[in-house]
Formats: structure tokens, sequence, C-alpha cells
């Protein structure tokens, strides 16, 4: 008789889930045409970063950005895409499901932790102008950078080595968070929590610390009415540059919570109600 412990650990949902994708060739090119879109976009944003240089913080994280997103789009998204809408979501093999799985979380994991590393270089710029040279170096970044990639990939392989189980099951392949377990459904999704939380403190920073700029902006240009209006205009360049940045970054923590918020809600539900039903059964 198995312990509570280890079904947390192994059990997935009660039965094995109804297959998500049927064939569907028209769906599969509509498909198909937006996935071209995602790669060419993101492929003009790695050529133009690659012939600019040398890079600043912005533009490598820009790049670790981009390349997640271009290869989720290249690779698992095409897999997913050919397979499930033109050959039939029967054909999955085993070794197939497994790459999909560990690249798409693996892409996924690490185009979020950019994000959130975009949001806080952003809030630490605004809040420590001085000092943000001096906490934020490029050589820093790099090893930010490196370390969320391999975050990423050690995440998306927990299931192959032991928490939770695969998504191959009786010849089909199924990769949403419940399918995996719920150990693994509330690691990921305590994750995508901290993750939320971080980028809307950085928001929060930025938002405050914008708002006590332009009021000190606003005060000194008052206090100062000679002059052309060239000097007035070089003294709201800095004020239109914070605005921008913290409009930039409501709309970022704003697609941030549409993206991912319901879909953490209701993976709590589902994982709350695995659980429930993996006590009921032991």
């Amino acid at each position: 008789m198995s312990s509570p412990a280890s079904d947390f650990f192994t059990n997935a949902t009660p039965s094995v889930p109804t297959v998500p994708f049927q064939v569907n060739p028209i769906l599969g090119l509509i498909v198909e045409v937006v996935i071209l879109l995602l790669i060419c976009g993101h492929f003009f944003i790695i050529t133009t970063l690659g012939l600019y240089k040398p890079w600043n913080i912005a533009d490598l994280l820009l790049f670790s950005l981009s390349v997640a997103d271009a290869l989720n789009a290249a690779i698992p998204l095409q897999m997913l895409n050919v397979l499930n809408n033109f050959i039939g979501p029967e054909t999955w093999k085993e070794a197939s499901c497994a790459v999909f799985v560990i690249l798409t979380y693996t892409f996924r994991i690490a185009s979020v932790c950019t994000i959130t590393l975009i949001s806080g270089d952003r809030a630490i710029l605004l809040t420590r102008p001085l000092q943000h040279h001096v906490i934020v170096t490029i050589e820093r970044a790099r090893v930010a950078v490196i370390a969320i990639w391999l975050f990423s990939i050690f995440m998306s392989i927990l299931p192959y080595i032991g928490v939770g189980e695969t998504g191959y099951r009786k010849g089909f392949c199924f990769y949403q968070l419940y399918d995996f377990g719920v150990a693994y459904g509330y690691i990921i999704e305590s994750i995508g929590i901290v993750q939320l939380i971080l980028v809307l403190i950085c928001f929060i920073a930025i938002k405050l610390s914008s708002g006590r700029f332009v009021k000190r902006q606003s005060t000194m240009a008052a206090s100062r009415q000679t002059g052309g209006k060239n000097k007035q205009a070089r003294e709201t360049a800095g004020t239109r540059q914070v605005k921008q940045m913290s409009t930039m970054m409501a709309m970022v923590v704003l697609l941030y919570y549409i993206s991912w918020l319901p879909y953490l809600v209701s993976l709590s539900e589902r994982a709350c109600e695995s659980f429930a039903c993996s006590r009921v059964c032991f």
C-alpha cells in the first residue's frame, strides 16, 4: 500500500485525460501562419540585436527573451501543430513526447523568468538610477541569464526524474501541468505565483518612483520659467521617458496577469481536486 507522500509525488489525475486534439488541417494551417509570424518577428529582433553591439543589459535580456520565444515557436509548437492537426495525436511516441514536454517547459519558464528579470532591472534603474550601474552589471546579467536557463531545464525534466510522471500514456502525449502529477503542478504554480508577485512589486516601485520624479521635475520647471522652448523641451525629456517606462511596465503587468493568472487559478482548482481525490482513494 502506498503512502500519501508517495501518492503526492507520483500520482497524476485519477484517470487518463481525454485526447485534447483531433486532426484538423484547416486549424493547422491557421496555427502554422501564426507560428511563422512569431518566428519571423523574433528572428528580426534577434538579427537586429546581433548587428547592434556592444550590448547593454536591456539588449542581453531582450535577446534571451526573444531566443526563448522563437525556439518555443520553432520547435515544440511546430511539433504540437504538425502531430495533432495534420498527422494525428495518436502518432506521438514516448521519445517525441519527452522532447516536446522538456523543450516546451524549458522555453516557457525561461521566457517568464526573463520577463521578471527585465522588470527588476527597470525597477532598479528608476528607483536607484545612480547605483544601477553598480548593482546591475553586464557580467551579473550574463550570470543571471545562464542561471535562468539552467533552472528552466532543471524544472522541465522533473517529471522524468521522479517528481510526478511523464505525459505519455496509452499512445498519447499529455502536456498540461495536471497531467504530470499534483506535486509538479504545485511546484510550477508556486513559481508562477512568485513571478506574478515580483512583477507586481517592480511595477509598484516604478510607479511610485516615476510619480515622485515627475512631480520633482514639474516643480523644478515651474521655478525656472525663463528660457526658450528648447530649454523647456530638454527639461521635460526625462519626464517623458519616465512616463513611457511607467506606461510600458503597466502594459507588461496587465498582459502578464491576463495571460497567467486565470491559468494558475484553473490549475489550482484542478490540483486541489486531484489531491482531494487521491486522499479519498487512499
